[in-house]
């Protein structure tokens, strides 16, 4: 019963069945391994820029003042490792070829420090330097076409009053270091300063604009931030780094359902090959059946004949999908890059047991279902008409 030709070899519409089911679960599981190793390269990317958890308040320009006890406060609660307060406002970067809207953070230098890991060229500010320093964003410092030690004016494009009028606040800095988190926005947006100088620039004094937050683990991060926001005044907030990306990983997110949607189709119509293998041995295995049920076979053994052969081409097409996605995922890994053009060229990939074994099951269940009604029929088959044809 398992043949497709009187010679005992396996007819083509079995070999296409195998083929079908292989290359369309081959292809769900590598699709979804890439997609989710983009996502865990983002979200990576995502996370060197930004801290785990930003407070502040709600307008975010309002300066909080005294926030030495505040930031006590937040350090004392559960679930929270870091604390770094912090001064974030827009200004204008000149260089002397051209001027560019960034956003500027102004952190301790106890902090920039951390950052030295993400600063390939150059080192942190130094507070005994002769011009306060500032670290540029790469791909900033590539558009304002500045170097190490480059000097650039840092411009508030709100006026302050002077002795010549209304007129914009700004500072001379040098550049004492590149800055790359491998987020391209970011790396395009952003400078840091020293606390004090960030301070200085915005004549807020003491200062700060909020509190940038780390956890002690990525996964607990919107429970700190809730625990965060119930110990706050209602005129701030507390924004996990997922909100204040949700557009983007909520996107992500869409595509890679669709992307398993789609897919499940493309593996259903592979399992309909199943269903038309069955039917056609059915149709041609009819005497045979006559003969079996003459000689004693039941209905249900007859049924589970044509079940345990559907599972058997389901099952070498599955591990040919197997197969087949582990020699994809290892060219992609080891040989394929992205072109030039991209900011990441190799591509990421993360295997996920649980969303693999998701799309085995559903490839389990669709070739199962594809056996009922060729068993079925052949469990119906009446053995004396069977017999006479």
């Amino acid at each position: 019963m398992l043949r497709g030709t009187e010679r005992g070899t396996f007819s083509p519409m079995t070999v296409f069945a195998w083929l079908a089911i292989g290359v369309g679960v081959g292809t769900m599981c590598s699709l979804l391994s890439v997609m989710y190793g983009l996502e865990s390269s983002l979200r990576d990317s995502v996370l060197k820029a930004y801290p785990h958890i930003m407070v502040h308040a709600r307008s975010g320009t309002t300066p909080i003042r005294n926030y030495e006890a505040w930031t006590t406060k937040l350090r004392s609660i559960k679930g929270v490792k870091r604390v770094v307060p912090y001064v974030e406002t827009e200004m204008i970067a000149q260089s002397d070829l051209r001027a560019i809207g960034s956003v500027v953070w102004g952190v301790p230098r106890e902090d920039l420090v951390k950052l030295k890991q993400n600063i390939p060229q150059g080192t942190v500010p130094s507070p005994d330097s002769k011009l306060p320093q500032a670290i540029v964003g790469m791909e900033l410092a590539h558009h304002l076409d500045v170097d190490i030690g480059n000097q650039l004016k840092i411009i508030s494009p709100i006026k302050r009053g002077g002795a010549l009028g209304m007129v914009p606040q700004a500072q001379t800095f040098e550049v004492s270091g590149l800055y790359e988190s491998g987020h391209y926005d970011f790396d395009k947006q952003y400078l840091f300063l020293l606390l004090e100088d960030a301070q200085d620039l915005m004549g807020w004094g003491k200062a700060v604009t909020g509190w940038h937050v780390w956890c002690n683990s990525l996964d607990d991060t919107e429970k700190v931030a809730k625990r965060i926001a119930k110990q706050l005044p209602p005129e701030w907030t507390a924004q996990s780094w997922e909100s204040f990306n949700s557009a983007l990983f909520q996107s992500l997110k869409l595509e890679q359902y669709a992307m398993f949607l789609v897919l499940s189709f493309a593996i259903l119509i592979a399992v309909m090959n199943i269903s038309i293998t069955l039917m056609m041995h059915v149709t041609h295995k009819r005497r045979n059946i006559g003969v079996l049920r003459a000689l004693g076979a039941t209905a249900q053994q007859i049924r589970e004949v044509f079940i345990w052969q559907g599972a058997f081409l389901g099952m070498v097409g599955l591990v040919l999908g197997a197969v087949l996605s582990v020699i994809i995922l290892t060219y992609v890994q080891n040989s394929y890059q992205f072109p030039d053009i991209y900011y990441v060229r190799s591509v990421p990939v993360e295997i996920r047991p649980l969303s693999l074994t998701m799309v085995f099951v559903v490839a389990i269940f669709l070739i199962f279902a594809a056996t009922i009604y060729p068993s079925s029929r052949a469990a119906k088959l009446d053995p004396i008409e069977a017999i006479r044809e």
